[in-house]
């Protein structure tokens, strides 16, 4: 299997640890759902807040933005709400 990406071998401290730290940008019902299950299996408990103009959601870890929801994978966030 090859990898999606991979860091450069001249990436220094301080950019390789804002990459990992950086948030994920999920856009994709299949995404979100595979990201979310990720979580479960590692155990990280998260949750997804929708900001109050709906124009996108977070998926939390304690106070810790890990990942925004748009596009797609929002629209199916919303409808499940109105729902």
């Amino acid at each position: 299997m090859t990898g999606l990406y991979q860091q450069s071998g001249d990436v220094t401290q301080s950019s390789g640890s804002f990459l990992a730290s950086a948030p994920v940008e999920l856009l994709t019902i299949k995404g979100y759902d595979d990201f979310l299950a990720k979580q479960k299996k590692l155990n990280i408990d998260v949750t997804t807040v929708v900001s109050e103009d709906k124009s996108c959601a977070y998926v939390m870890r304690d106070s810790d933005v890990v990942a925004t929801v748009g596009e797609e994978a929002l629209e199916n966030l919303l409808s499940q709400i109105n729902a």
